[in-house]
Formats: C-alpha cells, structure tokens, sequence
C-alpha cells in the first residue's frame, strides 16, 4: 500500500504559526538549507510504516528528487517515491484530457493522497484517485490521516477499496 503526500502547506508548512518539527544538524550538514517540516510528520509516518504503508511524496514542487530525499532522511525518514513537477509532466504527457490534473497519484498506484488543496480533491474525483484535505493550521490533521489510512486498509483488506 502506497500513500503520498503533497509537501507545500501540506507537510512543509512556513506559517510561523504552525509548530515544526525539530532538526538537529550534524555539523558536515550545517550547509544544507532546512525547510520546516510540519509537527507531527515524523511520529505520523513511523506509524503508517507499522501499519504496513510505503510512503511517496506527489508535489507539483520543482524541487529534485534528490534534495527531497535528503530533506526527510535528515528527520530519520525514508521516502519509497517521489514525483516532482518533472515526473508529473511525464505521468500526464500522454493523458488525453484538455484540463490535465495537477496530480494524478494513482497512475503510481498510491492508494491515498493526502493534500492541502480542495483542487486535488475534485480532481480526485474526477480521475478516480482517493484524497484526504488537511489545512495546515489543523492541529488534528495527523489523526485524520491515520484514520483515514485504516478505513482504506480496510476496504483493500475486504476487495471494497474505492477512490
């Protein structure tokens, strides 16, 4: 099972409102440039990862893989996928629609994207793909996810799951 997240006010929020989660730099990485990851990111992930989930990244970002890679593990996480506006360009090239999606996570067979924008989620319905909105000023938002990834387990587990 594959769940992904969008990163802008999704999971790196710059609001000085939204608590952070803290990062602790090695000194031979005091050069690289941190972006606050949101509070609640890290305990969020490690236990999607006890319940069985693989974790991916789905941003319009033009940010190289590489870099978001490197961003997660500084905070001891390890990302399965990342698509960036790159990637995206080249999932959605050969996609006959005049209005293309912003995202399209399930041509990378996640079964739940977790977004910040109300876009995503009629575009979600629109090319049969499974969002959850948080708002970044939510401070419950790691409890929806979660329960939002046990109803899909669920419905994977029974042969029900839909988008």
């Amino acid at each position: 099972m594959l769940i992904t997240f969008d990163l802008d006010d999704t999971l790196i929020c710059w609001q000085p409102e939204i608590p952070a989660e803290p990062v602790k730099l090695p000194w031979y990485h005091k050069w690289f440039r941190t972006e606050p990851l949101r509070h609640g990111t890290v305990d969020l992930f490690k236990k999607l990862r006890d319940c069985g989930w693989q974790i991916g990244i789905y941003t319009t970002s033009h940010r190289k893989s590489k870099y978001i890679k490197k961003l997660f593990n500084l905070h001891g996480l390890k990302l399965d996928l990342v698509i960036n506006q790159n990637r995206h360009e080249k999932i959605i090239e050969n996609l006959k629609e005049k209005r293309k999606p912003s995202k399209l996570p399930n041509w990378v067979n996640s079964q739940l994207h977790i977004d910040d924008s109300e876009g995503v989620l009629i575009e979600g319905k629109r090319f049969n793909f499974r969002a959850l909105v948080v708002d970044p000023l939510d401070n419950n938002w790691t409890n929806k996810v979660l329960a939002e990834s046990i109803c899909v387990t669920r419905m994977l587990e029974q042969g029900s799951y839909r988008a």
